[in-house]
């Protein structure tokens, strides 16, 4: 098992979150403000400087259930409330889209394309946000520090993990 896929599990799932979360706030004609707010709250929370740097330590993968009220807890840490039976469907369609991504990468080292995607789109949301963009930045150098030398085979090893 590698030590390295937590970052990388978790921005990727934290970008089909908030796909999602934009997706569901325009369909209910949630006020742009309102919408805004919510966004900015939940990707503040996910892009904590102590939570980060924690984040990016080598460590096992956690269980399930744990980065499912992991979740839990970053949609709820705005205004926004989602019953138990609307999280279950967000996280399985967080998880279930993230897998097809990594199903379908012809290589293993796409997986940190596909996280950059994930991460450029976490950036759009809250590019009107100085000091959430100052934290985006220190998250992307530590995915670039972490990520951009691995090998095919370390890669590999993360994809299978």
């Amino acid at each position: 098992m590698s030590h390295r896929t937590m970052p990388l599990l978790f921005l990727n799932l934290a970008g089909e979150m908030m796909y999602i979360l934009d997706q569901r706030l325009q369909a209910q004609n949630i006020a742009p403000e309102k919408a805004l707010t919510v966004k900015k709250d939940i990707i503040g929370m996910m892009i904590n400087h102590s939570f980060i740097g924690e984040l990016f330590k080598p460590q096992e993968m956690y269980p399930k259930r744990s980065m499912k009220t992991m979740f839990d807890r970053l949609a709820h840490g705005s205004i926004m409330r989602l019953n138990s039976a609307s999280m279950d469907k967000l996280y399985d369609l967080m998880t279930m889209a993230f897998k097809y991504q990594v199903y379908v990468c012809p290589h293993p080292k796409d997986l940190l394309y596909i996280t950059l995607n994930h991460f450029n789109a976490l950036a759009k949301f809250v590019e009107d946000a100085a000091p959430l963009k100052a934290q985006l930045s220190h998250v992307h150098y530590l995915l670039m520090k972490t990520y951009s030398d691995l090998s095919s085979s370390e890669w590999q090893f993360i994809r299978q993990t």
